[in-house]
């Protein structure tokens, strides 16, 4: 119970902490380029996208001829739109936030447990956890700079992030799940 409860518990809590530094640090935004004017800019969004969603342009609703004339003339984009005004930061988002976080621990712990035979030491179970933030995080992070063109910044910050908060993971669950005796033959 301590293993499937209170190590997943902390190592969200753990991964919780680390995340607020993190995204609420300068670090990650040095990579982002203003707008210029920020008002006018949402301005103009809220006056041509009707509803909160996520906006393709060129849309896939085009036909392939004047999709590709305008994926070369350019601009192109990926909108993340919200039309509704809503808090800078909500304190149910904080909540939903530390539940992910303990859902992604606990699946972690799910996974060393089963492969608690193979993990000889501590650090060992530190370096499989970063690892496996350094595998999530290349598939996740790199795919949007390479399929859709966006600036490699913001998504290298993230894969950072990744990395980096999986290894806070696999600190605080090295303490919780121990390498197993291999079976005697």
């Amino acid at each position: 119970m301590k293993k499937y409860l209170v190590g997943p518990a902390l190592t969200a809590l753990a991964m919780f902490v680390f995340g607020a530094i993190f995204w609420m640090s300068p670090l990650p935004y040095t990579v982002l380029t203003p707008s210029g004017n920020d008002r006018a800019a949402l301005a103009v969004l809220g006056s041509v996208f009707p509803t909160t969603g996520t906006y393709v342009l060129p849309g896939p609703n085009l036909d392939t001829a004047t999709a590709t004339a305008l994926y070369e003339a350019g601009p192109s984009a990926i909108v993340q739109f919200v039309r509704e005004g809503h808090p800078m930061m909500e304190p149910t988002v904080l909540l939903k936030g530390y539940l992910h976080t303990f859902v992604v621990a606990l699946l972690l712990t799910i996974l060393l447990n089963r492969l608690s035979a193979s993990l000889k030491c501590y650090w060992c179970t530190v370096r499989l956890c970063t690892f496996i933030g350094l595998i999530g995080g290349v598939l996740l992070c790199c795919s949007d700079p390479i399929w859709w063109h966006h600036a490699w910044g913001w998504h290298l910050m993230g894969l950072l992030y990744c990395v980096l908060v999986f290894a806070v993971a696999g600190l605080v669950l090295g303490k919780f799940v121990k390498p197993l005796a291999p079976p005697s033959a």
